[in-house]
């Protein structure tokens, strides 16, 4: 960040800017009116003005702004003089001379150095004139230091210019101690009496906002965003003071200016206040008066005189009614980092023992470990720690618990090394479940390298869960390596088939009977458990990567240790594989049964990843194979607000949410789909729940036309995925991108694409739902590709036909609603074929179209709508305009852009008039010419609309019975057209009539 860009940068405030703007409204209809804006000092209040000033101005507003100067001898009017100057200098528009010859008559009166009432006249008198031109704002920074004449001037043109269309805005910082400073409290008490004037307090940035500034800042250290919103907590100035900080090689990010301000701020206090200032910098958060008084033990009179000075310093702010903090978190980090070693240790000493006999108050924990940790005693903050990682745990915060496990790994307690390697396991368990799941990769590896490494079925346990800890950052073929391996170390399996170990109480009729966990069980074989977690945790890998053969096939291994020894978790997990993949074996009821077993026995369990795990694949079989999509779209809403009341709401509540957006768009309710989005969005997900937002954002960004946000999305999926990724993120991805270089008019590139995709196919994978889209986009950009005349390759269109006739074959053996599903996807691939093929049914798109409708899919019956109305209208059939009118109502409802677009284009080239469609692109050749151009000068002013469309399709190489398709009419007439456009161009051929149009009409410029 240079030390311009960050001042440039303006983000955020759009409410302030509404106010603001609302108030201008206000002022040209009704008069003069008043803004006053207040707030601490860094908090964004000139920068907001200055936005709203330039916004201001390009709607033709004259913008005054000037500032006001903290020095006691100011001269008088000296914001609003300064103001006028600068707009005289300008020169920009009639107001600067009107301000220019204002002036000059007050430098040779002297009029500042003259009566004050005077002044005050001549200046509104001046601000009154400019305003009948047009509408002016005056802007007032820093209103508490401005001079008693400027206050006056504010109040006097309210009075004075009640019918002129004046917008007084004025900014003021707060009393350190809070509220209006003493200064302005006469004007502010004047003001709000008057109807016209709004006040509004500045507040910090909300830490989303606060970020997304920061990613313009810094695009590339998106790890600063805790530090800064810590330093800052929205405060703008503090945040971009911090970023200067660390950029200039400060990792505490603490800048130099404001150590001497907070320094000089404190030099001030007595020592009682500096001892309070310095008590609250080393709490934790706010600091409870009765622990306050602990620490310092201090007599009550004595202590709330020094509070009540450093609250008035503006340096400690009251919390939650009974507490204190100091300001920002930059002046706690000064406060606290000049404290010496024996201060701080003392300090925090004093807190621990205070806090003693708190341990049953919730959060007394955390901060018992942060003092004993600080005062030095790793023993007692081992203790602390544990029990604080234990809270949060319980709380669902697991974030929390991660830096709690990771704390206590880290504390140098003798004796304590036995027990590392366990704090270590726990904290890449809450990692993973806060959603880091790269933190829980990295210390799952950490502990599995380590000299104490786990041995034998405990490593086989880690093993199986650092693979799905890779499974969700996105890296499937190292989960496989880890799953494998896991296998690998495992013992063979003991039991016969339909026996069990020594100990062990089968359900009655064998292994498979029965459905949960069984209450009457003897102790539990070790090695049964393992075995059972591990190819659980293995037969979900090879679901996620859509190899169901071999994902059954472990299941079925998993499913009988687990049923033996009762173990719920895995139980509930290998149910869920075998439920998902059930549908694809023409038993879609049992796959529902199975799936209800697992969200039951997960909700047993108490653990909400495998809960999560359970719900996501019930959610996922009901508005995919079993194309149950109301009930799929439920069922992901009410699953992501159940994984968010159980504290995974940036993991699997990010996952069941995306599912759901997915759902809304095929449902055409593509505003609720944006809102799911975005909900998940706010969690800030990473890894693979990140690419499945982005994924479904990319493709409603597609549908509405935002076709560069939806590069972004697929670019970052990319660069996270790879193309490595998993099979079921793999092929939406590019799916998308054939879409997305389709709609960009390059349908070659999108078969491109798709053979990508049947690489992905043929590497081994059995989801043929995910499949099915894939080909019809295939089949889709083979006939734009024909059609723009670059067909792909022969070999291409016959290895995507093939694909096409196994996906029919794999159907004939699915679940009837998942045959259903592939049904209709190869009606709409033999749609797209007919496009190119001679002689084919002009009925066969509204047939298909037909079928979408019935079974609720807005947005691609609007499409087959469009191709249908298209076949009708080239065999110039009337109801092609009605058919054309239906797709643009169904686009038009779902505010498809790009599909009206195109609807609009088949509607000009067939003359057929469908109300509100978008205009021709920008620099298109106008149909009918306003104005006509001379021939001699243009000869193509000659012709009419029809034949200079019919001359652009000729100039692109098409023959008259492509010309005829492409433009809905008659061979016969298009060679009548050539016929008169030849006459009127004075040319005998093809070559010499486009040679014409190439003159005059750039390529860029011409329609499609």
């Amino acid at each position: 960040m240079t030390h311009s860009a960050a001042g440039r940068a303006f983000h955020g405030r759009a409410a302030e800017l509404e106010l603001l703007g609302a108030a201008l409204r206000r002022t040209a209809e009704h008069g003069a009116s008043a803004v006053l804006l207040g707030g601490d000092a860094g908090v964004g209040k000139t920068r907001l003005v200055g936005e709203f000033g330039r916004a201001a101005a390009t709607e033709g507003a004259t913008v005054l702004t000037g500032r006001a100067l903290d020095i006691a001898d100011a001269p008088s009017f000296w914001p609003v003089v300064t103001a006028l100057r600068m707009h005289a200098r300008s020169g920009a528009g009639p107001a600067a001379r009107t301000f220019a010859e204002a002036l000059e008559r007050l430098d040779e009166t002297g009029g500042a150095a003259g009566d004050r009432v005077g002044m005050l006249g001549e200046l509104g008198a001046v601000v009154g004139r400019a305003a009948r031109s047009a509408p002016v704002v005056l802007v007032v920074d820093d209103l508490q230091w401005a001079d008693r004449s400027t206050r006056d001037l504010f109040a006097y043109l309210l009075a004075g210019l009640a019918t002129e269309p004046v917008l007084l805005v004025g900014t003021y910082r707060d009393d350190p101690a809070g509220g209006v400073p003493a200064a302005l409290l006469p004007l502010v008490t004047e003001l709000r009496r008057h109807r016209t004037v709004t006040f509004r307090q500045v507040e910090p940035l909300p830490r989303g906002a606060l970020a997304e500034l920061l990613g313009m800042w810094v695009p590339d250290r998106p790890d600063l965003e805790p530090l800064v919103w810590q330093h800052s907590s929205g405060n703008v100035f503090l945040a971009e003071e911090t970023v200067r900080a660390v950029l200039d090689g400060d990792p505490r990010g603490v800048p130099q200016t404001v150590r001497e301000l907070v320094r000089a701020g404190t030099a001030t206090l007595s020592p009682a206040a500096h001892d309070v200032v310095r008590a609250v910098a080393a709490g934790v958060g706010g600091v409870e008066h009765p622990l306050l008084v602990s620490v310092l033990d201090r007599s009550g009179a004595e202590l709330a005189a020094a509070v009540r000075e450093a609250v008035d310093a503006g340096i400690v702010v009251v919390t939650g009614g009974d507490g204190y903090a100091l300001r920002h978190g930059l002046m706690t980090e000064v406060v606290a980092g000049d404290l010496l070693p024996a201060e701080r240790i003392e300090l925090h000493g004093r807190y621990a023992h205070a806090l003693a006999g708190y341990e049953s108050v919730p959060g007394t924990a955390a901060r018992l470990a942060h003092h004993w940790q600080r005062a030095g005693h790793p023993k007692e903050a081992l203790t602390a720690t544990i029990a604080a990682a234990e809270e949060a745990e319980r709380l669902r915060g697991y974030a929390e618990a991660h830096r709690h496990w990771l704390r206590a790994a880290t504390l140098p307690v003798p004796g304590a090394e036995a027990a590392r390697g366990g704090y270590l396991e726990n904290a890449a368990g809450a990692a993973e479940l806060a959603g880091d799941h790269d933190s829980a990769v990295a210390l799952l590896s950490e502990r599995l390298a380590g000299p104490d490494a786990p041995v034998g079925l405990d490593e086989a346990v880690l093993r199986a869960r650092l693979g799905r800890y890779l499974m969700s950052a996105g890296q499937a073929g190292e989960a496989e390596e880890a799953y494998r391996r896991a296998a690998a170390v495992l013992p063979a399996d003991p039991v016969a088939s339909g026996a069990g170990p020594p100990g062990a109480v089968l359900p009655p009729g064998g292994p498979d009977a029965g459905g949960g966990p069984r209450p009457n069980m003897l102790p539990v074989d070790p090695t049964e458990a393992a075995r059972a977690e591990v190819l659980a945790g293995y037969a979900g890998a090879l679901l996620a990567r859509a190899d169901f053969a071999a994902a059954r096939t472990v299941a079925q291994q998993a499913l009988e240790p687990a049923r033996r020894v009762g173990e719920p978790r895995a139980l509930a997990s290998v149910l869920g594989v075998l439920g998902f993949g059930a549908a694809y074996t023409r038993d879609g009821g049992a796959a529902q049964e199975a799936l209800a077993e697992a969200v039951e026995i997960a909700e047993a369990t108490g653990d909400p990843a495998t809960l999560g795990e359970c719900l996501l694949r019930r959610a996922e079989l009901l508005s995919g194979p079993l194309n149950a999509l109301d009930d799929g779209v439920a069922a992901a809403r009410a699953g992501a607000e159940r994984m968010a009341e159980l504290g995974l709401g940036r993991t699997a509540a990010v996952s069941l949410r995306a599912l759901a957006a997915n759902g809304l768009f095929r449902k055409g309710a593509w505003d609720e789909g944006e809102q799911e989005v975005a909900r998940a969005w706010a969690a800030g997900p990473a890894g693979a729940e990140m690419i499945e937002l982005r994924l479904a954002r990319a493709r409603l960004r597609m549908g509405r036309g935002d076709l560069d946000g939806s590069e972004l999305d697929l670019a970052a999926v990319e660069l996270v995925a790879g193309s490595t990724g998993l099979p079921k993120l793999r092929l939406p991805l590019l799916i998308l991108r054939a879409g997305l270089e389709m709609w960009r008019g390059r349908p070659e590139v999108a078969f491109t694409h798709v053979g990508v995709g049947l690489d992905v196919v043929e590497s081994g994978i059995d989801d043929v739902w995910a499949v099915a889209p894939l080909l019809w986009h295939g089949a889709r950009a083979h006939a734009e590709a024909v059609l723009a005349g670059r067909p792909p390759d022969a070999g291409g269109l016959r290895r995507l036909r093939r694909h096409r006739r196994e996906l029919i074959d794999r159907g004939e053996r699915s679940d009837p609603a998942l045959r259903g599903v592939l049904t209709t996807y190869e009606a709409m691939c033999t749609a797209e074929d007919s496009r190119v093929t001679a002689g084919a049914d002009p009925a066969t798109w509204g047939a298909v179209a037909d079928l979408l409708e019935r079974l609720g899919q807005p947005y691609p019956t609007a499409y087959a709508r469009l191709r249908s109305a298209e076949a009708l209208l080239a065999g110039r059939r009337r109801s092609g305009a009605a058919e054309l009118a239906r797709a643009a109502a169904g686009a038009r409802a779902l505010q498809a852009d790009p599909l009206l677009t195109e609807i609009a284009a088949v509607a000009r080239r067939a003359r057929v008039a469908v109300p509100d469609l978008p205009d021709p692109p920008a620099g298109a050749v106008r149909v009918e010419p306003v104005v006509p151009s001379s021939p001699v000068d243009d000869p193509l002013s000659t012709l009419t609309g029809r034949e200079l469309e019919v001359l652009e399709v000729l100039a692109a190489g098409a023959t008259n019975k492509e010309i005829a398709a492409r433009l809905f009419i008659a061979p016969k007439t298009v060679a009548a057209h050539l016929a008169r456009i030849f006459a009127k161009l004075g040319v005998t051929n093809r070559t010499q009539a486009a040679g014409v149009l190439r003159r005059h009409v750039p390529e860029s410029e011409r329609t499609e």
